[in-house]
């Protein structure tokens, strides 16, 4: 059976060993999240907890094999295959019409002179104290 976007559809009529046998094949195919695949798959409300058993017991097959750490990584990439939410196509609107509004002359602009600050009279200096030493 073929991986494609009208197999899907009857995924949710095989048997678990044949859907394990076609979930591994997704899976090794490593096939981008936004592919029509796991696009059909996400359309399949009865089929997304399906694959994710599926992928559960992938996980736990590849455990303790020399290709581990590679099947772990293909299945989290599956997993968030089937995570992804895709928002709706936006629909196009019409964009509002501009109408231009003459520009006005800017009123000119009037230079403030500031004062010049004041010189500080000068503080008077303190009274010279006078210490006495203790007798």
């Amino acid at each position: 059976m073929a991986i494609g976007p009208s197999a899907v559809e009857r995924w949710l009529d095989l048997s678990t060993e044949e859907l394990r046998a076609q979930v591994s094949r997704l899976v090794s195919s490593r096939l981008p999240g936004d592919h029509a695949v796991w696009q059909a798959i996400r359309r399949q409300p009865a089929l997304v907890p399906r694959i994710r058993g599926v992928l559960s017991g992938l996980a736990a097959t590849a455990a303790g094999s020399k290709d581990e750490a590679m099947q772990k990584v293909w299945i989290s990439k599956a997993r968030a295959a089937l995570d992804q939410v895709v928002p709706p196509p936006v629909k196009a609107t019409r964009k509002p019409v501009v109408k231009e509004v003459p520009v006005e002359e800017p009123e000119p602009v009037i230079e403030l002179k500031q004062p010049e600050p004041q010189e500080r009279p000068q503080a008077k200096p303190a009274p010279a104290m006078l210490f006495q030493e203790p007798s």
